[in-house]
């Protein structure tokens, strides 16, 4: 019987030390885009590294942490510089430093962050976007960056698709990108007043779908698919 009453209470133990601990939590992927001057870099979901880096802990998952896990799987170079007011701040990327008057930006979404992004924790759907970018001398603004909208994804062969091309200032306030290009699989035309471009997919396929426009960082890519249902 005691041998009995010893078991049960270990049993329960165990239980308790379960139920106090909880399920594991699941894994937060980032969404990160590495935008450099010429190309993009890397894009990607990548679960955020967590550890010590040059002797300063990231003890929580954060874009910066998805950005350094990028970096070591894709082999691009990465350099950091640790500030003590604001964390960690990004100096190079695939060997691409800053200078007078260029600069590694960060932005969460389409808002430039004012901290580093290893400040910032990450969250289920965080976006999170580094660009090489000049500067307003005066104000610091950096280059307005794109965005690609797009009603559906998937056609049927025939079809017409109009993108509108959004540009976003620091803030996060989104207006339209007029006479930006809009590019098909490498083929690229020009947008209205408005930033709009209507395209006609006549064969199927997969295609590569991007903004750019002078003096603004590029899109992403708008992958639509053309086939029969």
């Amino acid at each position: 019987m005691h041998r009995l009453r010893l078991t049960f209470a270990a049993a329960v133990a165990a239980i308790a030390i379960l139920v106090a601990a909880g399920p594991a939590a699941a894994k937060v992927h980032v969404s990160v885009r590495v935008e450099g001057p010429r190309h993009t870099i890397f894009a990607g979901r990548p679960v955020p590294f967590t550890g010590t880096v040059k002797g300063h802990a990231l003890s929580q998952p954060t874009p910066l942490g998805s950005l350094i896990t990028a970096s070591r799987n894709h082999n691009f170079g990465l350099g950091l510089t640790w500030f003590s007011c604001c964390g960690f701040y990004v100096d190079s990327i695939a060997g691409r430093a800053g200078d007078a008057s260029h600069f590694w930006a960060f932005k969460v979404g389409h808002v430039l962050s004012s901290v580093g992004a290893g400040s910032v924790k990450a969250a289920p759907g965080m976006h999170a976007l580094f660009y090489w970018t000049t500067f307003d001398a005066t104000t610091g603004a950096t280059e307005p960056t794109l965005g690609l909208k797009a009603t559906s994804r998937n056609l049927e062969p025939g079809a017409t698709e109009t993108f509108r091309v959004v540009s976003y200032d620091d803030a996060g306030n989104a207006t339209p990108s007029a006479h930006a290009w809009v590019s098909v699989n490498g083929a690229a035309t020009q947008a209205g007043s408005l930033g709009r471009v209507t395209v006609r997919f006549t064969r199927t396929g997969t295609y590569a779908v991007r903004a750019t426009h002078p003096g603004t960082i590029r899109s992403p890519t708008v992958w639509v698919h053309v086939g029969s249902s």
